[in-house]
């Protein structure tokens, strides 16, 4: 089963992924609900996590802020969040993002923006978020159910395509249908 693992790691690992050339941080900016992610968040990252929101904004200093809010264990559980903010080390690259959470990684955890979906109301409906090595993968959106009306079958296509189609960075969708609103 190691065996099988690693190798699930090295194949992964040897993919390369591209992120968008451009796109509006304004439209960026708000609440973004995960509808999917891939197993190794679920394990690692967000364990035990259900109900998962993320929100950004704009600090003084031009970073953007980071909010993310999740229920544990199930979705009436407590409220667990973790705040942070996310920087653009370089300009000529806007959609790959360095985000320093509170207690989190040393040195900032890799936030590529790799595909976004239409803009309506001023405000991207879909995003498709990585890092480099592709393990972690996640899919932010709007509102999860029209995410599921709407854009969900294309999207599941698209995360395939681009290569998130192993035991370790598959798409799995999260759901919203039992949780309890935050009161923010």
């Amino acid at each position: 089963m190691l065996k099988i693992v690693l190798i699930l790691g090295i194949i992964t690992l040897s993919l390369s992924i591209d992120v968008v050339d451009d796109y509006d941080i304004e439209s960026y900016l708000g609440d973004w609900f995960e509808v999917a992610s891939s197993p190794w968040v679920h394990t690692t990252f967000e364990k035990n996590g259900f109900c998962n929101r993320a929100r950004y904004g704009v600090l003084t200093t031009g970073d953007l802020s980071v909010y993310n809010i999740q229920r544990d264990g199930a979705g009436d559980g407590p409220i667990k969040s973790i705040d942070g903010y996310a920087r653009i080390p370089d300009p000529k690259q806007k959609a790959k993002l360095k985000v320093f959470l509170n207690g989190g990684q040393v040195g900032g955890g890799d936030y590529w923006i790799i595909e976004l979906g239409p803009v309506i109301n001023n405000e991207y409906q879909w995003v498709i978020v990585s890092e480099p090595e592709m393990l972690f993968m996640w899919v932010l959106s709007r509102n999860p159910q029209q995410y599921r009306e709407d854009y969900e079958d294309y999207v599941k296509d698209r995360v395939s395509a681009l290569g998130f189609n192993s035991v370790l960075n598959k798409y799995v969708p999260r759901f919203f249908d039992k949780c309890v609103p935050y009161d923010d």
